[in-house]
Parts: C-alpha cells; sequence; structure tokens
C-alpha cells in the first residue's frame, strides 16, 4: 500500500470545565474532545468522518490544519510532524493545506468585493502580480460555477449555494492538496448539496485533491467518500471502505446512525439509538459507547475496546467483534 497523504496518530485534545465562579478557580475537570484519535488519508482519496455533533469531528480537523492546538499525539503530512512545527515552520504548508466553512459567510470579510476575497490569500503567498492574479481568479471562479460578473460583488449579494460555491474557490485558489470539508452542504436545499458534491467530485478529479469531508449526513458522507470513518465521543469506533461499512456495519454505534436515516419501507434492521452524548472527561472509564449501546456488558463499562480489524481493511472498537468472528 502506497505511504498515507496524511496520518494521524493517537491524537488528544482537552478543554477544561470551570466551577460556578470560572475561570478565577483551576478547572474541576477537563473535557477530552478528541482522545486517541488515529486515521490516515491518501493522495487522490475522498475520506468521510461522521458522527453526530459533538463528537470532535470538527476539533480533528482544525488540529490538523494547525488552527486547534492538540494537548498530545501526531499529525504526519508529507515527512512532517504538523504538531512540532513552529508557526514558521508551518507557514509554507498552509498552502496546502486549506478548509472549507460551515458557514463561509462569517469566515468572509463583507466589505471587500468578491475578486479581492480571492486575490487574498495569492498575496499572502506572494504569488504572480496583479493580472495573473486577476486572471487565477477568473479561472477558479468558472471552475466552481460562478460567472465573470460575481467578480465585484460583495458575499451578502450572493444566494446560500453561491457563497459555498465562493469559499470553494477561496480553499482552491492557492492550489491545496489536502482540503478539510467542515459540514460544507449542511445548511444547503438538497438540490444545491447534490450540485456542491458533484462539483466536488469534478474538481478532486481534475486537480488531484484528497478531502478530509466532514459530515453528520451519512447519506452525504456515502455519496463522495471512498473511506468512512466512524467517530464517536472523541474516539474513531469503526472504519472501512464506504461498501463494506454500508453492506455490514460491525459497531452499533454505526448500525444505530443507518437506523436514524428515514425509511419509507419500513425495513429497519437495527434499534434506533436513544439518550444524549455524555460528556468525556477524565473520569470516563470503559467503552465510549457503553452508555448508549443496548448489548453492554460489565467488560465494556469496565475496559476500552482497541480499534482493530476484523475484516480486509474492516477496523472496528467493539467487544463483540473480533476477527474470528467478524460480528
Amino acid at each position: 500500500m502506497s505511504t498515507p497523504l496524511l496520518e494521524v496518530k493517537d491524537l488528544q485534545k482537552r478543554y477544561p470545565i470551570y466551577g460556578p465562579l470560572g475561570k478565577l478557580f483551576r478547572p474541576k475537570t477537563y473535557m477530552n474532545a478528541v482522545s486517541g484519535m488515529s486515521l490516515q488519508l491518501y493522495e487522490g482519496e475522498t475520506y468521510g468522518l461522521v458522527g453526530e455533533s459533538g463528537c470532535g469531528k470538527t476539533t480533528t480537523g482544525r488540529a490538523i490544519l494547525g488552527l486547534v492546538k492538540p494537548d498530545g499525539g501526531e499529525i504526519w503530512y508529507r515527512g512532517h510532524d504538523l504538531t512540532k512545527l513552529s508557526d514558521q515552520e508551518f507557514r509554507p504548508l498552509r498552502r496546502e493545506l486549506q478548509l472549507v466553512f460551515q458557514d463561509p459567510l462569517s469566515s468572509l470579510n463583507p466589505r471587500q468585493r468578491i475578486g479581492a476575497l480571492l486575490e487574498e490569500p495569492l498575496i499572502v503567498q506572494g504569488m504572480g502580480d496583479a493580472e495573473s492574479r486577476r486572471a487565477q481568479v477568473m479561472d477558479i471562479l468558472e471552475k466552481v460555477g460562478l460567472s465573470e460578473e460575481h467578480y465585484f460583488r460583495y458575499p451578502h449579494e450572493l444566494s446560500g449555494g453561491q457563497v459555498q460555491r465562493l469559499g470553494i474557490a477561496r480553499a482552491l485558489i492557492i492550489g491545496p492538496r489536502l482540503i478539510v470539508c467542515d459540514e460544507p452542504v449542511s445548511a444547503l436545499d438538497v438540490s444545491i448539496q447534490a450540485q456542491i458534491l458533484n462539483m466536488l467530485t469534478r474538481l478532486q478529479r481534475e486537480m488531484n485533491l484528497s478531502l478530509l469531508f466532514i459530515s453528520h449526513d451519512i447519506g452525504v458522507v456515502r455519496y463522495l467518500s471512498h473511506r468512512i470513518g466512524v467517530m464517536y465521543l472523541g474516539s474513531l469506533v469503526e472504519e472501512a471502505a464506504t461498501d463494506a461499512l454500508f453492506a455490514q456495519p460491525l459497531h452499533p454505534y454505526t448500525q444505530a446512525l443507518f437506523a436514524s436515516v428515514p425509511d419509507l419501507a419500513k425495513q429497519r434492521r437495527h434499534p434506533a439509538l436513544e439518550g444524549e452524548l455524555p460528556v468525556r472527561t477524565d473520569e470516563f472509564q470503559g467503552c465510549v459507547f457503553h452508555t448508549r449501546c443496548p448489548y453492554a456488558t460489565e467488560e465494556c463499562r469496565r475496559s476500552a475496546p482497541a480499534l482493530r480489524e476484523v475484516q480486509s481493511g474492516h477496523k472496528v472498537a467493539c467487544h463483540r467483534s473480533s476477527p474470528a468472528s467478524g460480528d
């Protein structure tokens, strides 16, 4: 197998939980937003990271891009451990690592015209002169389905779908190799979602991009991804090729995610998920899913299962699954 473009090893990120008086005193405990997270992303691949809100997906994506400083673990990108780099050492790599925001309008300067917004990253990176930068902007506008007339518009003059196209254009303008897409279609109509996803698929093929696609929508992730990682309470609980995961989900949480999708044929195979996502503090023990799992045993409450391969390319963190049984 080829060397991964990106490899995350045992990523850790904690946030303090303070008492009623806030930061006047030391934290009462810590919330483990990401704990023991590991994944690999290969050149030209789309890796879908799926899980419900609050499971640590966005924190993982932002840690990869250096927007959140992790408390432990390693993030290897093309031979560099990003967690060990200073800001000055990281800066040349930022051209290759970009982010598409869930709400792109909030990430754009409302006082800048679209042309200036797209040229700004080129100026920061010292790429080309004024004439070549304008030509690059016109080219990327065409690639994302916007026209030349949008060059002089402001972001608030665009529709929701057009703003997301602008966000994608800004991520693409400096020629990245890896893009983290953080819920890029969650706020869009279904018809617009399909257009954006088809455009991302086309651009990935044309520009040889690698995508880390973060979403809570299992259907969207299935449409776009080559492999899928299922995340729960800061940890990866299952990982497999897309077709294999949908043919045979092994972890109870993955099964519950599938059951939560509306089933018009009333052919639900697994029980729907109940209860709320707990807070994972330093005192939390056992499997991350044991508080909501219908199959939880005393072993699940006592010890956390390791993520292991039970079938070819199919990994799961569950005491009920083993290489011998596959279930």
